[in-house]
C-alpha cells in the first residue's frame, strides 16, 4: 500500500471531513459577512470556527458510533473545553481573540448542520 492511499484514505473519514468542512463553512461565513477575504484568518466573529469544528466532530461521531460511544463522550469534552475557553478565557488574553456566547452557539448550530448533512456511515464515499 503506497502513502498516497494511505492519505486518500483520510478522504474516507466521515468524522475528520465533517470536522474540517464545519470549520471551513464557519469561516466561508466570516468571509461574506464581512466582505474581506482576510476574515477567514480571524479569530473571533461570528461564527466560531473552532466551536464549529469540534462540533461537527462531535456530532458526526454521534451519528456513526452512537451517542452512548465513549469515544463521542470525549468529543462532547473536547467541544466543551474548546467553547470555554472562546468565550472565557481569550477575551481576557486579548479583547479580539474571543468570542461571545451567540458566536459559540452559531458555530455549534454549523457543526450540527455539516454533521447531518454528511451521511452517517464511515467510509463516507
Amino acid at each position: 500500500m503506497s502513502i498516497f492511499s494511505s492519505m486518500l484514505d483520510l478522504l474516507k473519514n466521515t468524522p475528520l471531513v465533517a470536522t474540517v468542512l464545519s470549520f471551513l463553512v464557519a469561516q466561508l461565513i466570516k468571509i461574506v459577512t464581512h466582505r474581506n477575504f482576510k476574515a477567514f484568518k480571524k479569530y473571533g466573529g461570528m461564527p466560531s470556527g473552532h466551536a464549529a469544528a469540534m462540533a461537527g466532530l462531535a456530532f458526526t461521531l454521534g451519528r456513526c458510533l452512537g451517542y452512548a460511544s465513549p469515544i463521542t463522550a470525549v468529543a462532547v469534552a473536547l467541544l466543551m473545553v474548546v467553547v470555554s475557553d472562546a468565550v472565557n478565557l481569550r477575551p481576557y488574553v486579548r479583547e479580539d481573540l474571543g468570542h461571545t456566547w451567540l458566536e459559540a452557539f452559531a458555530g455549534i448550530a454549523v457543526g450540527f448542520i455539516v454533521s447531518h448533512l454528511l451521511p452517517a456511515r464511515i467510509p463516507l464515499w
